[in-house]
């Protein structure tokens, strides 16, 4: 087995750090974003910016409504959103765990729940 060495944490672990001007750490992973932004099929560009990632209103089962209809898979953006919530994005950790309860059935409102937190 052959084993390498990284030269920052970038390569192991896709997390970017940078330090700003008051001396604080930024870890930022623009990688898995662009994955997360790519799967979702939004376009970064035309996207607008929401002050928190998740409705006033809970998400709630939704048993009434058919299942999203989409190119991407439910499960894996979920899994990416809690791999990003969990080292580098603690604002949208409610948000995305509160997707994350429905991942074996999704519905409609489920899907656009992912699309405003990309």
């Amino acid at each position: 087995m052959l084993l390498e060495q990284e030269d920052d944490a970038v390569g192991f672990l896709g997390v970017k750090m940078t330090k700003t001007s008051d001396g604080k750490i930024e870890l930022t992973q623009t990688g898995l974003t662009d994955r997360i932004i790519e799967a979702l099929d939004l376009d970064s560009k035309l996207s607008t910016s929401k002050w928190t990632p998740a409705e006033h209103a809970p998400l709630t089962k939704d048993v009434e409504r058919e299942p999203p209809q989409g190119s991407f898979s439910y499960s894996s953006v979920v899994g990416m959103l809690l791999y990003l919530s969990g080292h580098t994005r603690p604002d949208i950790v409610y948000a995305v765990n509160c997707c994350a309860r429905y991942m074996f059935n999704p519905k409609l409102s489920h899907k656009k729940a992912l699309k405003r937190i990309g």
